[in-house]
Parts: C-alpha cells; structure tokens; sequence
C-alpha cells in the first residue's frame, strides 16, 4: 500500500515493523556510540583551538606568542583555509611590529588562499591598511573597496570606511557618501600615522669654519622632448559619451598596458592606427559596454605614433577599477608584448611620452607602473614590463640629479 512517509533503515537496526520507534533509537545509538566515528576525526579539534590562541595573544599585544602560534599553523599540511587565516594572523603580527613589507607579503598570500566571503575581505582590510602605511595610497583604496562590502562586523566596515575616507580627504578627492556616512564619528587613533608627514628636525651647532668654497659640477639635465600628439580629430574620433564618464581628478600616477588584440582586430592595428582606433571605440561605446570613450588616454601604434584616446581631463578606464584609474593616465602600446618585442619607434615614443607627462604634471617616476603592477594580470607583458622597468629606471636618475642640483 502505497505511503508518503519515507520507510528509513539507520545504521540497518530498523526494519519496517519498527519503523516509528526506530530512529528515534539509531539517534540515541548514535549519540552514545558515535555509530563508528573514528577518534581521528576527533583529533583536528585542536587546530581551531590554536586559532583561537593565536588571535587572543595578539588581542592582548603578545605578539611573539601569537607570531609562533600563526606559524606553527601555515604548513603546506594543513588545510587551506586554515594556512590562509594563519597568514592573515602573520600578517596582523607584522602590522603590529611596524613592518609593513612582511605584512604584505603575508596578506598577499591569504587574500589568495582564502575563499571569496568574510574572511578573504578581512584579509583585504589589512592588506588596504598595510598599503597605506607603505605609501601605494591608490592600491590600498583598492583592496579597502573591495573589502568594505564583504566584510561582516560593523566595526570591520566602520574600519575599512575611515581608512577610505581619511585616505580620500588627504589626497583632496571627493568622498562617496556610503564611506562617510559608515565612518561617522569614529575615531581610530591607530591609524592617525598614515596620514602624517614626519616632523621637520631642527638643532643648533656650534659654529664652524666653513670649508673652502667648491665650484659644484655641473650637471646637464636634457629637458623632456616635445613630442606630437596624433589629436583624435586625425582619426575621427566620435564624441564622448559626457553622461558616462568621470572628470579626471589631479594626475599623481600613469600605468602602461599593451592591448594584446585578438589577430584578426591586431593586425588592423598594425597597417591602419586610424582604422584600429575607431573600431575599438565603437566596440567601448556600444550597448555591451556602454562606457564614454576609449579605455586609455594615450596609445602607441607600431610606427611609434602617439595618439590621443580619451581626452586626459577625463578619467580612464584601464586600470579595473573606479579606485585604480583615480589620477591615472593611461597609456597603451598596440600590440601583444607577451609574445614579441615593441618595435624601437613604440620604445622611444613611450620614453618621450613618459618624460613629457612626469614633467608636465609633476608625477614622480616611481608613479610609473605596469599594469601588472597595480592588480594580478599579464598586462604589458613580459617583453614590455621589462622594458618599462629599464625607462622608469632611467627617468628616475634625471629625477634624482635634478633634485640633487
């Protein structure tokens, strides 16, 4: 006869006939009995335990215990998310000892390993706080961002909106509203040192003979090169979409990508830059994107011609991210520099271009990046970051003897 209550056989102690008594019994069994649990299942206990340990000596500023516990528990053995929550703790203990670059390094690894949720923004939150402090302003903004809508307490959120706001207010960019509003009036004095320049140093000594007068060398800088910009009119450029774009906020940094086309749209570039340019700003404006403009400011076509994409008084869009592209000028190389070598005229025209715009907005060469630099992606390339590292390198020196003078 058929029936819809389900006839259940737990652990093979219930037969029909004792259907209605029988888990009932096979629960109790199972309580007493653990109905065959092994005490290896019961052996991990401990490991949580340790966590727990862990992050209550580092509460309480013992950081030398918490560091060795942390430790103890980020072997390859382990499982998973419990080595991400160790690295996480190591990177709190280097945070706590002051030393930001180990504390990096940590978190690097645990926003990694750890799952997407809770406990990889926590990871994000230290890891923004940790940039901060180390000086890469927009790279923390970044990581606190993606941090603060994951993030589960409220004093993690409050956290993350303090760090953004007061990082906001002391670049002078305006503030979203959600990130002043979820900070309030809270006050995190831990933090008050990210915002601060080191007090200037005043003494007094006792006079001294001056030494004879040495005529200084002299040191010849060569001014940046005037360099000609392709205008967007040379390649019929259409108009900006003004509704979807954003004013570009005081440039303090540049990235360089390389646009790494499928073959069929690469090799347009290659014989027809005009050509190339309008069709990859049909594709941004379309409906599927539906973005202002080309995503980069600048871009460099295989002749070593320098075009004008986006209009600089308008934010980019090339660096992932509302954070990210705030003040960056973006300049592209047409062309995928994993698989060859710019050609000389792209090298000397991204030299040239990178020598005018640090002169003309006063952005210091270690403001230069590869787009790798700023988020985890191939871009520009292992030919082109290389490249990219010796012309920074060399700008860097002219930057370093014109202060010298």
């Amino acid at each position: 006869m058929p029936t819809d209550e389900p006839i259940l056989y737990t652990c093979g102690l219930c037969s029909p006939r004792l259907r209605r008594w029988g888990p009932w019994l096979c629960t109790l069994l199972l309580v007493i009995a653990g109905c065959g649990g092994s005490p290896a299942r019961r052996s991990a206990a401990p490991l949580p335990t340790l966590l727990v340990e862990a992050r209550g000596a580092l509460d309480r500023g013992d950081v030398v215990q918490a560091r060795r516990i942390f430790a103890s528990l980020e072997s390859p053995e382990q499982p998973a998310s419990l080595r991400g929550m160790a690295r996480l703790g190591l990177g709190r203990c280097a945070l706590a000892s002051g030393n930001t670059t180990e504390a990096i390094r940590h978190l690097e690894v645990a926003r990694k390993i750890l799952d997407s949720g809770a406990r990889r923004a926590r990871a994000l939150l230290y890891l923004g706080e940790a940039q901060l402090r180390s000086g890469a302003t927009n790279t923390g903004l970044n990581h606190l961002e993606k941090a603060y809508t994951a993030l589960n307490g409220a004093e993690d959120r409050s956290r993350a909106a303090y760090l953004i706001t007061n990082s906001l207010d002391h670049l002078g960019d305006p503030v979203p509203a959600l990130y002043r509003n979820a900070a309030g009036n809270n006050h995190f004095p831990e933090y008050s040192s990210i915002w601060l320049k080191p007090a200037a140093v005043s003494f007094v000594e006792e006079p001294v003979k001056p030494p004879p007068t040495v005529k200084p060398a002299v040191t010849r800088l060569t001014p940046p090169p005037r360099i000609r910009i392709q205008q967007r009119n040379s390649w019929n450029a259409r108009p900006v979409r003004t509704g979807a774009v954003q004013p570009m906020s005081r440039p303090n940094r540049i990235t360089v990508h390389h646009t790494a086309d499928q073959p069929a749209i690469a090799s347009i570039g290659i014989r027809n830059p005009q050509e190339y340019l309008q069709r990859i700003q049909q594709y941004c404006q379309s409906p599927n994107l539906k973005w202002g403009d080309i995503g980069y400011h600048y871009l460099i076509s295989s002749d070593g011609r320098i075009w004008e994409g986006r209009p600089i008084r308008y934010q980019g869009a090339h660096a992932g991210n509302n954070s990210l592209n705030r003040g960056n000028i973006g300049i592209a190389l047409i062309g995928n520099f994993d698989e060859k070598r710019p050609s000389s005229k792209q090298v000397e025209s991204l030299g040239s271009l990178l020598g005018a715009l640090s002169s003309l907005h006063k952005i210091r060469p270690t403001r230069i990046y590869g787009h790798k630099d700023l988020r985890d992606t191939g871009c520009p390339g292992k030919h082109l970051q290389s490249i990219l590292a010796t012309l920074v390198a060399k700008l860097n020196r002219s930057d370093q003897a014109r202060r010298a003078r």
